[in-house]
């Protein structure tokens, strides 16, 4: 097996994976009916994550010294 069949088939696998991963978020969003409180905060998650990661953080750093 040369290094452009190996390529080949990396290219081919991430490929799979990349659609399959698209399946799979597709699916998931169309089950979700918009407007609850889950997908709104998947939004927002998704608009800004680093922001929505301090938040997560601050938060367990509160509820762990409880």
């Amino acid at each position: 097996m040369d290094s452009e069949d190996a390529l080949a088939k990396v290219t081919e696998a991430s490929e799979a994976v990349r659609q399959t991963a698209h399946t799979v978020r597709q699916s998931l969003e169309e089950g979700q009916p918009p407007g609850q409180v889950l997908a709104i905060l998947r939004d927002l998650v998704r608009e800004a994550p680093l922001p929505s990661l301090l938040v997560a953080f601050m938060l367990g750093c509160l509820l762990a010294r409880r």
